[in-house]
């Protein structure tokens, strides 16, 4: 039943990443944070899902990875996004 949910859980995020993907182009989703988590019990599914949605010529070779940073990684990047918009960043070579 756990395996189960998975996989209803990776083909609605692969519908999601997908219907993103079709709208900024990206090459790599990164899943971070609790979900990223789960590993390869939500990474395989997600992937093979992902086939079914991402469907588009410049979305076929989507990859998904999980975040190096892991469950610090939605941290981090607001962290560096703050950082960046500080006006004395540029000054500081931050």
């Amino acid at each position: 039943m756990a395996v189960a949910s998975f996989e209803r859980a990776a083909r609605a995020l692969a519908a999601g990443i997908a219907a993103t993907a079709t709208l900024v182009e990206i090459d790599i989703a990164v899943i971070g944070g609790g979900v990223g988590k789960a590993g390869e019990i939500l990474l395989a599914p997600l992937r093979k899902a992902l086939a079914d949605y991402a469907t588009l010529s410049f979305v076929r070779r989507l990859a998904v990875a999980p975040a190096q940073m892991g469950t610090d990684a939605g941290l981090v990047g607001a962290a560096a996004a703050v950082l960046a918009r500080r006006p004395d960043a540029a000054a500081a070579g931050v």
